[in-house]
């Protein structure tokens, strides 16, 4: 079992594909992980800025562009540094 005293972080990305590939790499060797996702927003809460050739300021409003899923894995660190090897392949 995996608990905060006994995990390394192994992977962080932002990407879901690869957060998938490294879920699969794991999985296939028979190693334990812990997935955290945890949503990042903008500072502007869904607000974005964006200057004009002109200098002004114009507030754009997406979603999208100011949220994003930050995925990180875990495993037990006596299996960190084989899961590494294995993720960097």
């Amino acid at each position: 079992m995996i608990n905060v005293f006994n995990r390394k972080e192994v992977c962080i990305t932002y990407d879901m594909a690869e957060q998938a590939r490294v879920r699969d790499i794991l999985k296939q060797n028979n190693i334990e992980y812990d997935l955290d996702t945890k949503r990042i927003e903008s500072p502007l809460g869904g607000q974005s800025l964006i200057s004009s050739p002109l200098g002004a300021q114009v507030s754009v409003n997406s979603d999208m562009s100011n949220r994003c899923l930050e995925h990180k894995v875990y495993v037990k660190k006596s299996d960190y540094e084989l899961a590494k090897k294995l993720i960097e392949k």
